[in-house]
C-alpha cells in the first residue's frame, strides 16, 4: 500500500473596531499541516443511531486499492464527518470526536482497539465518514 495525503487544519479571524480615529485589531490563526508519505489508512463509513456502532479495528475488512487487506498496528489519528450530530470515541480512551452537518473533527488517539460511533440525540440516525490512519 502505497499513500500520499495531509491532514490540515486551518483557523483564522480577525476581528477590527474603528473608534474616535483609533482602530483596534484583534485576530487568532491556528494552522496545523501534517502530511503522510507512509503508513495506513482507511474509511470507514456508514449510519448509526442513538445506540453505538462498534468499529473494530482487528480483524478487519478493510481493503487497499489492490484489494488487499488492511491491518494496524497502531491508529494515531482519526478524522470524523457525520450529519446530523454524532460523536465517535475511542474505547478504552478519553479521545472522542464531535460532528455536525459534516463538519470534520481531528484528533490524536493513543492504542484503541476500536471505535463507537453514535448518533447525539434521542432518535434518529446519521450518516458518518471516519478516517483512520496509522501504521
Amino acid at each position: 500500500m502505497s499513500i500520499e495525503g495531509r491532514i490540515a487544519i486551518d483557523v483564522n479571524f480577525a476581528d477590527s473596531s474603528d473608534a474616535t480615529g483609533v482602530q483596534s485589531l484583534k485576530k487568532i490563526s491556528l494552522v496545523d499541516t501534517s502530511s503522510y508519505s507512509s503508513g495506513k489508512v482507511a474509511i470507514v463509513t456508514g449510519t448509526c443511531g442513538t445506540a453505538a456502532v462498534s468499529i473494530a479495528l482487528a480483524p478487519t475488512s478493510y481493503r487497499d486499492a489492490s484489494g488487499g487487506l488492511v491491518s494496524f498496528s497502531v491508529v494515531s489519528r482519526i478524522a470524523f464527518a457525520a450529519n446530523p450530530s454524532s460523536s465517535c470515541n475511542a474505547d478504552g480512551e478519553d479521545e472522542q470526536v464531535v460532528s455536525s452537518g459534516n463538519r470534520v473533527s481531528v484528533t490524536d488517539v493513543s492504542t484503541p482497539t476500536s471505535f463507537s460511533v453514535a448518533r447525539i440525540g434521542t432518535s434518529g440516525t446519521a450518516a458518518y465518514t471516519l478516517v483512520l490512519y496509522g501504521t
